[in-house]
């Protein structure tokens, strides 16, 4: 999804201004215009990640799966082609991604098939047992106290459903200027101990390497985990 003429047009006004705090507090909750160019931004730079995440979540037919932060949800369509009569919700924390979700998405909201809300996963809008599989992509970095984030997640799952959490290890993460602020980073080992003390049974983590991208003129592949845990 390329960016349309009039927002590139807003991103060139934008650029001189786009400072590291600007960016991450975009990144963290998007809001108007450049709230939607960050949305598209996130779409080409969280591609290869959310594939690697859907092919590790090994989706059946029949299932009911919640995306926390689905941006502007563009990726709903590769989620319905894993399987058969799914039923998807997400919930994200920007109402720009909410309002381009449904746009993105009307055909599946009116079809009943898909359920879109607007608010923070520490306080999940869903009944108890809801869920087969939940999973959320470069989130969990700005979740200011894990444990009512995860113990809701933890709620709202079935008996036996997992957690998929896809993120970019903190030493890859450290390496971008915008990190430094209002991120919390993790590796391995530390999520997984985060999701210990909240109930969730790790199972297994599989990393990629991403392909190369440009840093400070310097060129580097940032390294990605999805990490898998039951209740």
């Amino acid at each position: 999804m390329t960016l349309p003429r009039f927002l590139k047009s807003i991103l060139a006004k934008l650029r001189p201004h786009l400072t590291p705090q600007l960016l991450a507090k975009q990144l963290r909750q998007p809001s108007g215009k450049l709230g939607e160019v960050v949305g598209i931004k996130m779409n080409e730079s969280n591609s290869v990640l959310y594939d690697f995440v859907l092919d590790t979540m090994k989706i059946e037919d029949n299932q009911s799966i919640l995306e926390i932060g689905f941006g502007n949800g563009i990726f709903f369509n590769k989620l319905f082609s894993k399987a058969n009569n799914l039923r998807l919700s997400g919930i994200d924390f920007s109402e720009t991604m909410l309002k381009l979700a449904q746009k993105n998405n009307e055909e599946a909201i009116v079809s009943d098939v898909l359920d879109l809300r607007y608010g923070d996963c520490d306080v999940l809008p869903f009944d108890n047992e809801s869920f087969d599989k939940v999973f959320c992509i470069n989130v969990v970095y700005f979740w200011e106290n894990p444990m009512d984030n995860l113990m809701e997640i933890h709620r709202v799952l079935k008996p036996g459903g997992k957690f998929y959490t896809g993120m970019r290890d903190k030493a890859s993460m450290e390496k971008m200027p915008f990190t430094q602020y209002g991120f919390t980073m993790y590796d391995e080992l530390s999520w997984e101990n985060v999701l210990h003390r909240n109930l969730f049974k790790k199972e297994e983590t599989f990393t990629i390497n991403e392909p190369p991208i440009e840093l400070n003129g310097e060129s580097f592949s940032p390294k990605s985990l999805c990490i898998v845990a039951q209740k």
